[in-house]
């Protein structure tokens, strides 16, 4: 009888334990922003000018103060020219804004570069074309 009497109330405290609702684990927390810029560059060139270097050092205030950033630098270039040399072309100016990123303080670890060539362009042209919205190279911090 005492074990039958056991067996009913081990039942009743599983049968309890199921209806109630199982705790709401906290959130977590919301990574920071995402913050996008653009350096523009002259043609053929991969030298930063005064208002790219002005963007460059925006961003890297914003890189320093955020812990544990990852900063994403992508080239790009426009049409013009072969594809071979705007693809290092991109590049070049991908590791210049790197550069200059590290001069204002940002840890080379946390910076990732990549070369894009004529993908991506902001204004869609045909082959041979120079667009200044083309040369660039963007910054991207999360």
């Amino acid at each position: 009888m005492i074990r039958s009497l056991l067996a009913i109330v081990a039942i009743a405290f599983a049968v309890a334990a199921c209806d109630q609702s199982p705790q709401a684990a906290s959130p977590a927390p919301a990574p920071p922003p995402t913050k996008y810029w653009m350096v523009f560059f002259d043609l053929n060139s991969a030298a930063i000018s005064p208002k790219g270097a002005q963007t460059v050092t925006e961003a890297a205030t914003i890189a320093k103060g955020m812990p544990n950033s990852r900063v994403t630098v992508s080239g790009y270039t426009d049409t013009d020219g072969p594809p071979a040399y705007n693809m290092a072309l991109s590049l070049r100016r991908a590791n210049a804004v790197k550069d200059a990123l590290v001069s204002n303080g940002v840890s080379p670890a946390s910076i990732t570069v990549s070369g894009r060539g004529e993908e991506g362009l902001l204004v869609a042209t045909p082959d041979n074309v120079k667009m200044e919205s083309n040369r660039r190279v963007q910054i991207v911090i999360q």
